[in-house]
């Protein structure tokens, strides 16, 4: 009878972790003891503690705790993960928590012997063998260029790091930057000029994106800052667009023109003289203000 009540045991036990591996990996933002209570239940919650201890035994489980009267967060960990973290000592679990907890804005060495007060020959060797399990990576910083930064290995740096698309290896890319901004000019300069129309973020956007002058996906943040700086050069203007003229020119913008040209005296005069009823030539949008 002894035997046949441990089978049943180990049988409930076996789908109990079954239902909570199947509840953490629909949540990967994981969940709370007060809410793995209320799907489990009171009575199902007790029988849960060995097996939540067991999957912490194997690294499958981590747990935070979310401070007084908030609880326990409780967070699947992926199965291969788990594997490479079979065996590691507990500074070395100490290092890799340290270099998760600050996500892809990376960690350097002596932020982590600060915060752990782990000896530095303990430390490097901990660094060593996380970096050999592939379980962390180091990235360099544009703006500490000697520092080795630390992360999780499967993490992307963070812009503040490596300085986005503007920068290769570490290095502010001047000819990419340059390449896109005579682009982007040519574009509102061409449709101002030829059919006196502005250009908006969104058309410069979409041309950038076609035009395959970048591999790497520029978001709209990028070339806002392309067009910022085109027009701290003096090269284009910002256009605010009457409301009544809204309809022509549809879209959040913003909206730019090219820069007024001094060998066309109509520009100087559309520019410095806004005048609703001016139309010097066949552009539709004469009483545009600029910004």
């Amino acid at each position: 009878p002894s035997r046949l009540g441990a089978m049943a045991a180990a049988e409930e036990e076996g789908e109990l972790e079954s239902r909570l591996l199947d509840m953490l990996k629909r949540e990967p933002e994981g969940l709370t003891d007060a809410q793995i209570t209320a799907a489990f239940g009171t009575k199902d919650y007790k029988k849960l503690v060995p097996v939540i201890n067991a999957l912490s035994n194997q690294n499958r489980l981590t747990f935070v705790n979310l401070g007084a009267g908030k609880g326990v967060l409780f967070k699947l960990v992926d199965e291969e993960i788990a594997q490479k973290l079979g065996g590691l000592t507990t500074e070395m679990m100490m290092v890799y928590e340290e270099i998760k907890n600050v996500g892809n804005n990376g960690i350097w060495n002596r932020e982590i012997k600060t915060n752990t007060n782990i000896q530095q020959q303990i430390l490097s060797k901990a660094l060593k063998e996380l970096e050999r399990r592939m379980l962390i990576k180091s990235v360099k910083s544009i703006h500490q260029k000697t520092k080795k930064i630390w992360m999780l290995y499967d993490l992307t740096p963070s812009t503040a790091l490596t300085g986005g698309p503007w920068y290769t290896d570490n290095e502010f890319d001047h000819e990419f930057v340059n390449e896109i901004a005579r682009l982007v000019e040519s574009q509102i300069r061409e449709a101002w000029a030829e059919e006196g129309n502005p250009t908006s973020l969104q058309k410069v956007e979409e041309t950038v994106k076609t035009s395959g002058v970048s591999q790497e996906q520029l978001s709209s943040e990028h070339i806002k800052q392309i067009l910022d700086r085109l027009v701290f050069d003096t090269k284009i203007e910002t256009l605010v667009i009457p409301h009544h003229q809204k309809s022509l020119y549809p879209g959040p913008g913003p909206w730019y023109r090219s820069s007024p040209d001094i060998n066309f005296i109509e520009d100087l005069v559309v520019t410095a003289f806004p005048f609703p009823n001016l139309n010097l030539s066949n552009r539709r949008g004469p009483d545009f203000r600029y910004e």
